[in-house]
Formats: C-alpha cells, sequence, structure tokens
C-alpha cells in the first residue's frame, strides 16, 4: 500500500529589483561575484582583484576550494573591522565542524574571488486561476466521523489512527465547522463565529484572487474544519499544535483511515478567537491550496504531481500571513529563535516530519525570512508563481526568480545583517519586515554575531546544512588581516567578507544570572562599547534560546526592558565610547532554572544613527 501523506508540511504549533543597502554599501553588491559555492567555484584563472577594491561596505565572494578559503583584508579606514559570513550549501544535514582563523599582517595580496553570479530572467507572470463556483446552500450532515493521526509511529499503520465523532457547530457560505463531540464544552460560540466571519469574509475570497482555492475533494462546495483536543496530545502526548492540513485528505486514492476524503483542516479545540486564531487559519488553508496546486495536476483534475517540499510549503503558508495581515503571533518568536543562532537551523528541508525537525521553530524563522526577501524583492506575483508552478524546492525557486539558488543565499545573508541597520538609509534588502526592531513585542537584532580577535584564538562552529554564521573580525594595528575558514568539502563553504565602517559602535555584552530565597531569579548585565563610538541603548531583551516546543502555552517566551525601565536597571541609557555600564539585578519575571538557556541581547542606537546589538547566552542550571 502507498504511503500516505503525513502531513507534516502543514503542522504547526504551526517586483523589481530594488537598490540595495544604504548609501556606503550600495556600490557593494555589484562586486560580489558569485554564490556557486564548494568546488564549482574553483573554476582556474578567475580573475582577482586590486587590494584596493578592499571599501566599506563592498561585500566580496571569496574562492572556495576543497572546504577551505584563505584572504586578506587590507582595512579601507583605520579600525575598520571586516564582517565575514561563512555559509554551509549542503543540501544535506550536517552538523560540519568549521574554524575560522585571523591573523594581524602587514601586507595584503588581492583575493581570489569565486566565479560572477548567473542571471536568467525570471518567469514572475500571474498565473491563471480556477475560477470561483458558485456558494451552495445545502446543508451538511449533524455528525460525521473522522480519523486523526495521534499515535506515535508509522502513518502507514491504521492502528495509529484515531476515530473521532464530529458534531456540526458552524455553517457558512464556503466553510463548515465540526466540533469533537467530545469538546463540545471547550469551543465557544465566539470562536465558531469568527471561524466563519473570517474564512468567508477574508481567508476565501483573498486566497480566491491571489494564489487559488484548495480543490473541492467531497463535493460538497464547502471547506471542512475539525476541532479537537487531540491535537494537544499528538505522537502519543510528544507533540501540541494548533493546526495542521494533511495532503491525504484530498486525496481520493487513500482509503480510510489514512484518508477523510475531503478539504480540511484540523484546529486544537483550545485555540481562542482573535488574530491567532485568524492567522492559524489563513496559514492552514494556504497548505491545502499549495497541495491541491502541486499535486492534482491532470487536466481532469486527477493527481499527477507531488506535493512542495516541507520548507518552502511552510515559507509560502507564513507568507500568505503577511497577505492577510492579521498578526505576526504565529512567526514573531520563531524569527528571533533564529536570529539568535542562525547557524543552528536548516533552510532546506525536504520533510520535516523526517528530519525529527516537526517543531523546530528556528527553521521556519529561518525560511519565512529568506522568502519574504525573495518576495520584497520580486513582488507580489512571486507567491502564485510558485504555488502553481510544477517544479518544487530550490528548482521551483529558481525557475520563478531567474537566480541560483546559491545566489539568492548569499545575498539573502547579508541583507539579514544589513537591512534595518541604518534608519536613514533608503529600503533595502527587506521592504516589509525589519530585523531590528520589535515585533510583537520580541526584539529583533539582526542575526547574531560572534568576535574574532586577530592573533586571539579560532572561531570554531558546529553549522547545519544551508546555515550561516556571521563573524565580525575585529582589525589589526598591522593594518590588514588575514583569514583562513576551513571546513568538510562536502559542506559546500561559502564565504563572503564585507569591510564596516570604523565609527560603527562596537558593542560587547556580558550576562549572568543569580538566584534568591524563594527560587526567583536576578539578570547582571554588563554593556561595553569597544571603539570610541557612542552608543544610546533601546532595551535589553531576553528568551530562551530554543523555543519550547508549544511556544504559545504558559511556560516563559520572553521578557525585556525599555525606556525608562532602561534607565533604572543602568542608570542611563547612554553609552559612552569605550565606556561600560553594569545593571542593577534584573527580575527575570516567569523564568525558571527550567527555562534556559537564555539569550540576552543589547540593542542601541550609535551617534551615527546605525542600529548596533550584542548578544550573550546564560545557562540557568536547570533541567
Amino acid at each position: 500500500m502507498a504511503r500516505p501523506q503525513n502531513g507534516c508540511a502543514g503542522m504547526k504549533g504551526a517586483s523589481a529589483r530594488h537598490q540595495w543597502l544604504c548609501p556606503w554599501l550600495a556600490l557593494g553588491f555589484i562586486a560580489v561575484a558569485t554564490l556557486q559555492a564548494g568546488s564549482q567555484d574553483l573554476k582556474p584563472a578567475r580573475a582577482t582583484v586590486p587590494s584596493s577594491t578592499w571599501g566599506v561596505g563592498r561585500p566580496l565572494a571569496i574562492k572556495v576550494h576543497e572546504g577551505r578559503a584563505q584572504f586578506q583584508v587590507k582595512a579601507p579606514q583605520p579600525g575598520s573591522r571586516t564582517l565575514v559570513v561563512v555559509s554551509a550549501l549542503s543540501g544535506s544535514a550536517g552538523p560540519y565542524p568549521i574554524r575560522l582563523t585571523a591573523r594581524g599582517s602587514a601586507d595584503s595580496r588581492p583575493p581570489l574571488l569565486a566565479p560572477a553570479d548567473k542571471r536568467g530572467k525570471p518567469n514572475l507572470v500571474a498565473p491563471i486561476l480556477p475560477a470561483v463556483a458558485a456558494p451552495v446552500d445545502t446543508m451538511p450532515p449533524h455528525e460525521r466521523k473522522f480519523y486523526v493521526l495521534a499515535r506515535d509511529g508509522d502513518v502507514a499503520s491504521a492502528s495509529n489512527y484515531l476515530e473521532i465523532k464530529g458534531q456540526l457547530r458552524a455553517v457558512g457560505e464556503r466553510i463548515q465547522v465540526y466540533v469533537d463531540s467530545l469538546d463540545g464544552a471547550r469551543v465557544s460560540e465566539p470562536v465558531l463565529r469568527e471561524l466563519v466571519a473570517t474564512f468567508d469574509q477574508q481567508v476565501f475570497p483573498t486566497a480566491a484572487r491571489t494564489i487559488g482555492l484548495a480543490r473541492d475533494a467531497d463535493g460538497d462546495g464547502r471547506f471542512t474544519v475539525l476541532m479537537s483536543s487531540w491535537l494537544a496530545r499528538l505522537a502519543g502526548g510528544r507533540h501540541t499544535v494548533d493546526g495542521f492540513v494533511r495532503g491525504a485528505d484530498l486525496d481520493p486514492g487513500f482509503a480510510a483511515p489514512f484518508s477523510n476524503h475531503c478539504d480540511m483542516m484540523y484546529l486544537n479545540a483550545t485555540l481562542q478567537a482573535g488574530p491567532y486564531l485568524r492567522t492559524i487559519v489563513a496559514h492552514e488553508y494556504t497548505h491545502a491550496v499549495t497541495y491541491s496546486a502541486k499535486t492534482f495536476t491532470g487536466p481532469l483534475g486527477e493527481r499527477l504531481g507531488t506535493d512542495e517540499d516541507g520548507w518552502l510549503d511552510e515559507a509560502l503558508a507564513h507568507l500568505c500571513e503577511d497577505l492577510h495581515g492579521f498578526s505576526k503571533s504565529n512567526l514573531d518568536y520563531r524569527i528571533s529563535a533564529f536570529l539568535s543562532n542562525p547557524e543552528r537551523y536548516r533552510l532546506v528541508v525536504e520533510d520535516y516530519y523526517t528530519a525529527d525537525l516537526f517543531r523546530s521553530h528556528g527553521n521556519r524563522g529561518s525560511t519565512y525570512l529568506f522568502l519574504r526577501w525573495c518576495a520584497d524583492r520580486y513582488g507580489p506575483t512571486l507567491l502564485p508563481a510558485l504555488i502553481r508552478s510544477p517544479r518544487h524546492g530550490t528548482e521551483n525557486l529558481e525557475a520563478v526568480t531567474g537566480a541560483r539558488f546559491a545566489d539568492l543565499y548569499r545575498q539573502w545573508s547579508l541583507a539579514l545583517y544589513f537591512s534595518g541597520m541604518d534608519k536613514a538609509a533608503p529600503a533595502n534588502g527587506f521592504r516589509t519586515l525589519d530585523v531590528r526592531a520589535s515585533v510583537d513585542g520580541w526584539e529583533l537584532a539582526g542575526p547574531r554575531t560572534t568576535r574574532v580577535i586577530p592573533d586571539g584564538g579560532t572561531e570554531n562552529w558546529s553549522a547545519a546544512g544551508t546555515s550561516s554564521h556571521f563573524v565580525v573580525v575585529d582589525a589589526s594595528p598591522l593594518g590588514a588581516i588575514d583569514v583562513e575558514i576551513s571546513g568538510p568539502a562536502e559542506a559546500d563553504l561559502q564565504v563572503t567578507a564585507v569591510p564596516l565602517p570604523a565609527d560603527l559602535a562596537n558593542l560587547e555584552l556580558r550576562a549572568g544570572v543569580e538566584s534568591r530565597s524563594g527560587g526567583e531569579l536576578y539578570l547582571r548585565a554588563e554593556i561595553r562599547e569597544r571603539d570610541g563610538t557612542t552608543a544610546t541603548l533601546s532595551a535589553l531583551a531576553w528568551e530562551p534560546l530554543v523555543p519550547a516546543a508549544s511556544p504559545h502555552g504558559p511556560a516563559f517566551r520572553r521578557g525585556k526592558i525599555e525606556t525608562n525601565a532602561l534607565v533604572t536597571a543602568f542608570g542611563t541609557s547612554v553609552l559612552p565610547g569605550r565606556g561600560t555600564l553594569q545593571s542593577r539585578p534584573i527580575r527575570l519575571e516567569g523564568v525558571s532554572k527550567s527555562s534556559g538557556p537564555l539569550i540576552v541581547k543589547a540593542t542601541g542606537i550609535d551617534r551615527n544613527g546605525r542600529r548596533v546589538a550584542a548578544w550573550a547566552e546564560v545557562a540557568l542550571g536547570g533541567e
């Protein structure tokens, strides 16, 4: 028997070419010379550039050969530090051990560059969407049996499915809502009214206008929702999710219990009315639309294709959340988790369930940020073009954008760091999201960086496939730095280097936690500016380094101080150049020893109006 679709891609707890970066970065991306990394970077006799090419904000794509890159950077300004972005583009999971060493040098030679990027013609013509059928006026049955994959184990084993009796509780023009008979009291009338109104008045018409509709698998003219508290204890209690879609339900080729033979989504019976509920509905319906468009591609609507890769399927669903604009509550913590530890999270994951990344929120933050940047760059037709293309994954993205995935990946990595740094600069990088601002109370600070001092030791890290590590190498009094990077050849390394302005504030954060009687935890922080540029602090924020599997549950999620509370904690918000501020003890409300480790972020604006940040990890000593 064919294995039914496991539906993991749908589960969750879940333009015109723009001008690049700010004025001191505007010329840099002309010099970025490729994005195909690894051994293919090494076509012999590639041209080099004179050392004068090292300019502030000018990124260079460094040649990599068999997992090794070496280059020298001559500081374009006295005291200029250098951002080095090291990416592992391997499609395998990893992890890959990578090492970076920097030494001071009195001399410099021109770097060897990777081959220039290759650009094709984008295929961004808006597809013709299917016609919308007239609404029906028939009534659905009052009761209906559903099967839920509730137990852990093989999705092809009937014993892992639970039969649920659903009772009809609400009907709209385009939607019908069934509630698990055991959860009748849990689901309130306001929730039902909001479900129907949101779907009929917003989700369905917006999808019909922009990306298309889910196939009417059972021919009843309405999309089905089943609400059950079983979503809070899936896989034998290991998983709690707020919604999901299973492609097998839309496929007549699977027998019960592997398919419910209807177009439907599952929602957690504990969901309450509000923006988060509306966001979940929009997200899950996008999964149903994408599966329908990718899979049932025959002339009579029969199944000929396969479902989209998990990472891109989730990215599309998250971007459709933006399309509706209900809230960022399904994204904020995921974005923050990824930015706090970018080398931990793979971007390209074909199947999250098989990769055991089903509840790894940072992976989802990565895929959203990547496709958000692509959509900001290529415009609103990118979404429907990807959803209705017969291709999948990176091949789909390359065909629609006309750019190699590796090219896009390098430019996206640079945009993560530089976007939002200079608030006075023209729109650049991300147009619709500020990765250095607060999103629904979650303090973003761009991607976390580590500091390397020339001749001061080696930076070692473990990189997942399709992930990046951001290193800032200090200037050397000798005038240049010699950087060497090495890792396994199979990691398919990609290296980019960018000199930074000498007057960009350089923050350093140290943090620790002390326990008091009663188990209360207090944070102490020390913030230092190292290079002589005054900065004004904006916030001090903390959150779990790795979000809980169910981040909307009662466990600690995040905390921060800003404005008056920040001044109270440090005595001032002004950090003098080469000065140090130390906080008084700051109570960590809601945090226990089982909450950690924490990531602590200090954000500020330097005297030149540029946003700067520093990070510290704090162990809490508990499990």
